[in-house]
């Protein structure tokens, strides 16, 4: 019987410069892949009509968008990830600044006009880190005419206590949007007559009710009425001189996220080609006037001073930050001497 051989295997050749080199690059290749596989992808989220889609599909990689969802889609926890979230002003009051960082932008915030300005001027003092104001739209009246009644484009806001409109006016769900136009109207008795004279408070689905049924009038954000405008003749809008409630979108940071927002991405929305199709879209960035009409190209001429209105109109106009107790425990007391 012939024994075994067993070969004798290879000798390991020396771990000379190059072959350290070698094992060191595998190495690391080897656990890149195991991050990308394991790891987070950045992640923008946001709830549905909050941004343009034509802005949200040009999110550079690796950054995701993901949508929030629920009836209140703000309600922590978030999601994770969640490393930048898209909201509007009217949400703010249901995030706590104590989730949020700092925005750290400064190449953005260096860039925001006079608006933008404002708006983090008057923003709450613990907020003013925390957010980056990315567009503005106000809030104007759009009317289905019949003939050539209805409010004409010099009219302000006490237009809407006209008794013609009663029982064919739809107004924002929001009472301290609706307390904010009272009390610019002339009258006294302004916030319960336009209560009495609204046909529903419905602002997300306020077009199709115009549209579609009895209202011949509806307060809503430009950028939700701005295509319909474009396209059916029966619609007018009106940005009174007297200024308008600005409807903003806000970029903030979760505490727990380490990633830096992706600035390339928002100032691409800043600048042509694409500036040009948001401004057509009724969504202004808050960037100075000329270069806002630098982009005026995809405007129709007859929506433009909605669009591009004079400064002396957004100067007018006003905000809706977040209100303190003594605020909020006052405007609850004119909504609730103000029933019909």
């Amino acid at each position: 019987m012939k024994p075994v051989v067993v070969p004798t295997p290879p000798p390991t050749p020396p771990l000379n410069r190059r072959r350290f080199l070698q094992l060191a690059a595998f190495t690391a290749a080897a656990g890149l892949g195991g991050c990308g596989r394991g790891g987070s992808v950045p992640t923008l989220r946001a709830a549905p009509e909050i941004l343009p889609s034509v802005w949200r599909r040009s999110l550079p990689a690796p950054w995701r968008f993901a949508p929030l969802a629920g009836f209140n889609p703000l309600e922590s926890p978030w999601p994770l990830p969640t490393d930048l979230l898209a909201l509007t002003d009217g949400w703010l009051s249901q995030v706590s600044p104590q989730r949020l960082q700092a925005i750290a932008a400064d190449t953005l915030l260096n860039r925001i006009g006079p608006a933008g300005q404002r708006f983090l001027r008057e923003a709450p003092l613990d907020w003013r880190d925390l957010l980056l104001p990315v567009a503005f739209s106000p809030w104007v009246m759009v009317i289905r005419r019949q003939g050539h009644d209805g409010p004409g484009p010099d009219a302000g806001w006490d237009a809407l206590l006209d008794p013609a409109l009663k029982g064919k006016l739809l107004l924002p769900s929001s009472p301290r949007l609706l307390v904010s136009l009272a009390e610019r109207m002339g009258n006294p008795d302004a916030l319960r007559r336009l209560r009495a004279a609204a046909l529903s408070f419905d602002d997300r689905f306020g077009l199709n009710w115009l549209l579609q049924g009895d209202a011949r009038v509806a307060v809503l954000p430009l950028q939700r009425c701005m295509a319909a405008l474009q396209r059916d003749p029966r619609l007018s809008a009106v940005l009174p001189d007297q200024g308008a409630p600005l409807h903003w979108t806000l970029l903030i940071r979760p505490a727990q996220t380490a990633e830096p927002i992706p600035q390339e991405w928002v100032l691409d929305a800043w600048k042509p080609p694409l500036l040009s199709r948001l401004l057509a879209k009724g969504w202004i960035a808050p960037l100075p006037r000329d270069e806002l009409i630098a982009a005026e190209g995809r405007i129709p001429a007859r929506l433009r001073p909605l669009v591009l209105a004079p400064e002396s109109v957004w100067q007018r106009s006003w905000m809706l930050l977040p209100p303190d107790a003594a605020e909020s425990s006052r405007l609850q007391e004119l909504w609730d001497a103000s029933a019909p």
